[in-house]
């Protein structure tokens, strides 16, 4: 009875036994993909063959190390369907297998080759009938929103010793001979490897002297700063007398580094004309808005769960603020052409400039903080993190500052060697750095003729929006770059960004819209104008709704049904940043002279002054935060608007605290040692003229002075 009680549950066993293999072989023969071999086990390369053959000896003998490594390959693709291309397995486990040979862990690119459906579907809509085949899903269709669902990267554990030669001719051989539904349907399927997709333990560890270089250099500043506050707070009190008569040039520069006096600093406004008092708060808001964007951008850039839900997003109306948020850095060079004209007519008032010596302040004034932080793209950054895609969303702008740092030091990133640019975001600081030069030159020829100089700023103006109508209509290319995933994982290698994205010669629309208005604000100073509140409630309003319509407008040419027409590509190219320029100048305008007191209190806010001198250290380093969270994502993360606005939240928190650490470490110090080297105090007491503010020697210093009371003529990011 026992014995026929044990044969019945060992039948029983079989059976079940039996079942689940069949319904386990029939979901693998329905997946769309088909799962990855264990192991490289037709490897001509005999190092790892042989290493295949030990790995798959211990997996069949349930050895820990081989399960790991099993364990960390992606088994199966899920979400597809829903745009989520990465199936990425377990990127840490793999690399930490304790194997008795390096591991590697790399993505397979697998495409699956659909042939086109039958019917006449709308290759654009992003309704497909749930009753169609699949199919129709799954094909590639000529629309640069959806992402393809016939590609797709999957995690792979294998031995380090496999080449990728080894692993490509290994996996295409495996997918030519497997058998499932869609082969059936006449679907073929193709992998490649990418050196950029494929990581080994040893990478991560390697640290080479520039990496210690950087360390060193940041700890000497560090001790260099902790050294003269301890001297600033130690020494004795002294009257502003002693300070003029005795105290040593050498103090002067140990004293550079004093964080106490330099932090106080930091609240100090200019006060010279109060219409200006509102650019603190709109260089600030204008950093915080293109913070939020560039993570937008950086997160799709990376593995997304639902790009199903983007894809909606693209045609929405809403979502052009962040999509069109480049009209936000447009405002950055409103305001430095505002503040170039309007400083530079006031110098000229009492002194004669130099052109060459005022390009060398403004050149050191921009360049020992921006080097540190190239410094530290090229070394440290590098090891701040690791992940399955780190080595092409991170590890590409690392790479790059090595080879092409020179370019950043002399501001011609955005012309040589612009496909390996040091820092991508980094293409405003030429594009401003050559702004300035002509406007030195164009603001001397309005000094000594009027209508003269603002004759060559109108052509200059008009030159501005002519350039990039013509190559719109030259290239036949959108009116605006698309932030579409094409763009977004290869931004230096875009067509668009490199014809009018990053160009000085195609973004200086605003910038001379902003050169007109610091005119215009150098002419109405120590006036009492004010603009009635009809005519405030007036430009107020248009102002809002031109800037409005350019927003809203880029709508049309994310619409895939809408069809391309050069020449209104050409003139939203051109008209779109002419229209934000003059809506920026008349809030700038009405606020400051105007009945709109509301959004003067907002502008003006006092807090605002600290925060507005710390935009060009946020603005050079904030994309570090927001790289090395996209390069690290070990799994693909679902996107919704709040959870990027949280994440941008930190960005911006982490960014300005970082900021204030690299001005007191090197923005501050450095621009109060390089002034003493350039222009030396006098050691004797000098009496100040009649109304002047300043006991400068020339008119450069004193351009130095206003600049490190407001901060904002440099208009840094």
């Amino acid at each position: 009875m026992l014995k026929m009680f044990q044969l019945s549950l060992l039948g029983w066993l079989v059976f079940l036994c039996w079942c689940s293999v069949g319904v386990f072989g029939k979901n693998e023969a329905l997946q769309i993909f088909p799962p990855l071999p264990v192991t490289v086990s037709k490897s001509t390369n005999t190092v790892c063959r042989d290493h295949s053959d030990l790995y798959m000896d211990n997996l069949r003998n349930f050895t820990l190390w081989a399960h790991e490594m099993w364990d960390a390959t992606s088994k199966s693709s899920a979400g597809i369907l829903r745009g989520n291309v990465f199936q990425m397995g377990h990127f840490d486990q793999c690399l930490s297998a304790n194997a008795p040979f390096p591991t590697q862990y790399c993505l397979a690119t697998l495409t699956a080759s659909i042939p086109k459906p039958k019917g006449n579907r709308d290759p654009f809509s992003l309704y497909y009938d749930p009753y169609q085949s699949v199919f129709q899903r799954l094909y590639k269709y000529d629309d640069k929103s959806q992402q393809s669902r016939n590609v797709i990267n999957v995690g792979w554990c294998v031995p380090s010793s496999c080449s990728i030669l080894d692993l490509e001719e290994n996996l295409n051989e495996y997918l030519a001979k497997t058998e499932n539904k869609f082969t059936q349907r006449n679907i073929t399927y193709k992998a490649k490897f990418n050196e950029a997709l494929c990581h080994t333990k040893a990478e991560s560890q390697y640290f080479d002297v520039a990496d210690i270089c950087f360390c060193l250099l940041v700890f000497l500043l560090a001790v260099l700063v902790i050294s003269a506050t301890i001297c600033d707070y130690s020494k004795t009190v002294e009257t502003k007398k002693d300070k003029l008569l005795k105290k040593p040039r050498s103090s002067k520069f140990i004293m550079a580094f004093s964080a106490r006096g330099n932090f106080l600093e930091l609240n100090r406004a200019d006060e010279s004309n109060p219409a200006l008092s509102i650019l603190y708060g709109m260089r600030t808001i204008c950093i915080l808005a293109i913070i939020i964007d560039h993570r937008f951008g950086t997160f799709i850039s990376s593995a997304v769960l639902n790009f199903d839900y983007l894809e909606y997003q693209y045609r929405s109306s809403m979502a052009c603020f962040l999509f069109h948020g480049d009209l936000f850095v447009d405002s950055f060079f409103i305001l430095s052409g505002l503040l170039v004209v309007y400083s530079l007519l006031n110098q000229m008032e009492r002194y004669h400039l130099r052109p060459g010596f005022i390009i060398i302040l403004r050149y050191i004034r921009l360049t020992p903080v921006y080097a540190l932080v190239i410094f530290y793209y090229a070394t440290i950054f590098n090891h701040t993190g690791e992940g399955p895609l780190w080595k092409i969303v991170a590890g590409a702008d690392s790479n790059d500052c090595r080879q092409n740092w020179w370019t950043n030091l002399l501001y011609i990133n955005n012309y040589v060697n612009e496909d390996h640019t040091c820092m991508t975001h980094a293409w405003y600081l030429p594009c401003d750095f050559h702004y300035f030069i002509i406007a030195i030159f164009l603001v001397m020829a309005i000094k000594r003729n009027k209508k003269f100089g603002l004759g060559v700023l109108f052509s200059l103006l008009v030159l501005s929006l002519a350039i990039p109508f013509a190559i719109i209509m030259m290239y036949q290319r959108p009116g605006l770059m698309h932030f579409y995933p094409e763009f977004l994982t290869g931004p230096k290698v875009y067509i668009d960004f490199q014809l009018t994205y990053n160009k000085t010669h195609t973004r200086a629309t605003p910038y001379f819209v902003g050169m007109f208005a610091g005119y215009l604000y150098y002419q109405l100073k120590e006036s009492n104008k004010h603009v009635c509140r009809i005519k405030s409630f007036t430009i107020i309003f248009a102002s809002i709704l031109i800037m409005l319509i350019c927003v809203f407008s880029a709508k049309v040419f994310y619409d895939p049904y809408h069809p391309y027409n050069a020449i209104e590509a050409a003139s939203y190219a051109s008209f779109h940043r002419l229209g934000w320029g003059i809506g920026t100048v008349g809030i700038l305008y009405t606020a400051s002279f105007g009945h709109a007191t509301f959004m003067k209190k907002i502008l003006s806010w006092r807090p605002w002054i600290p925060l507005s001198k710390l935009v060009y250290g946020a603005y050079l380093c904030h994309m570090s935060f927001q790289l090395r969270s996209a390069g690290r994502f070990m799994s693909p993360r679902q996107i919704t608007y709040f959870d990027v606005l949280s994440l941008a939240l930190s960005d911006i928190i982490l960014s300005f605290i970082t900021a204030v650490v690299l001005y007191l470490l090197v923005e501050a110090p450095f621009r109060k040692v390089f002034r003493e080297i350039m222009m030396p105090s006098k050691n004797t007491q000098m009496k100040p003229k009649n109304n002047v503010t300043h006991n400068n020697p020339s008119a450069e210093e004193n351009m130095i002075i206003t600049n490190n009371n407001n901060n904002v003529q440099d208009s840094r990011l």
